[in-house]
């Protein structure tokens, strides 16, 4: 039974050195996520948890968008409350009959000039460091693959409205100030959880400001919108998405075992049933998906390992001075 595939890479090396402080801040934070981890709070405010972080800056932002091979896939823009669709500043160049793409990023330039706010999404791809840092969040919980994302919004935009994220969040403020608001738990969802207004949201537990060095987490469910109230805000956020084969997964492969071993005709449904139940809860299914869990979850290993490796060339090194 194989019920989740992630397709590994190619690369030649996993990870480049982290400066001490960077590595001691980093190690903190993680601290803190594995302590929330023993008892899932709705949230948990690390006010002051880490200096000024070293691992992530407005400049390190700002570097990255300035990757000349980013599509529009990467980045999510929103100005005067609408997303700004970059598909049309996608252009290409044809190399050996190959096409080479490039975003142009005036309009993005453009729109951060005036105000824009702006999500770059694979963090972890681009940064080796955060890359590490993501995979010792995925050793924590048993079958997780983290998304890292970085939220930089201006005084009066945000990316988003009042919502709930599916998964538990991890959240470094990076630079500037967000404002929180944290409402009442709610049954985790995948269905109603974006552009919430206050009464879908609930009644509000918290008030909260993070500035550079705060850790916030937040469990799936839990409602929340921000505001960013001085010139700018940056922060990281890491989805914490569990990929461990989900109900809908396993039921999918149970029909196809019941297409093999159906009940005999003209039976009352109810009958039909209980072979269907019987052959879920049998012992070889339960050990299939226990086996398919554990394929899940080294191939997501496999998979980080490959993200480590991509920016991970160095045999040229011995021809640089």
């Amino acid at each position: 039974m194989r019920l989740h595939h992630i397709e590994p890479g190619r690369g030649s090396r996993y990870s480049k050195t982290m400066s001490e402080t960077v590595q001691q801040q980093l190690e903190i934070v993680l601290a803190f996520f594995r302590e929330q981890l023993k008892t899932r709070p709705a949230f948990n405010y690390g006010k002051g948890l880490i200096s000024t972080p070293e691992f992530f800056s407005v400049a390190t932002l700002q570097e990255h968008l300035n990757n000349p091979l980013l599509s529009p896939g990467w980045i999510f823009l929103k100005a005067r409350g609408q997303r700004v669709p970059l598909d049309d500043y996608y252009q290409y160049k044809q190399v050996h009959r190959q096409p080479l793409g490039f975003l142009d990023k005036e309009i993005v330039n453009q729109e951060l000039r005036n105000g824009a706010a702006l999500v770059l999404e694979g963090i972890d791809i681009l940064d080796p460091t955060l890359n590490n840092f993501a995979t010792q969040l995925d050793e924590s919980l048993p079958c997780a693959m983290v998304n890292s994302v970085a939220f930089f919004s201006q005084r009066g935009t945000e990316a988003y409205q009042g919502h709930v994220d599916q998964d538990d969040v991890l959240v470094i403020q990076i630079s500037g100030k967000k404002d929180w608001q944290v409402f009442t738990p709610q049954q985790r969802r995948y269905a109603n959880v974006d552009m919430l207004s206050k009464e879908q949201m609930g009644k509000k537990i918290k008030d909260l400001t993070m500035h550079p060095g705060d850790v916030l987490y937040v469990r799936a469910g839990v409602p929340h919108v921000c505001t960013t109230t001085g010139d700018h805000s940056l922060h990281l956020a890491f989805d914490i998405i569990d990929i461990t084969p989900n109900p809908k997964q396993v039921t999918e492969e149970a029909n196809k075992r019941y297409e093999h071993d159906a009940e005999d005709c003209y039976v009352p449904a109810n009958q039909a049933m209980e072979k269907y139940i019987k052959l879920v809860q049998s012992d070889r299914f339960k050990e299939d998906v226990e086996r398919a869990t554990f394929s899940t979850k080294e191939s997501a290993r496999q998979f980080r390992r490959s993200i480590g490796r991509a920016t991970g060339v160095d045999a040229l090194t011995k021809y640089i001075n």
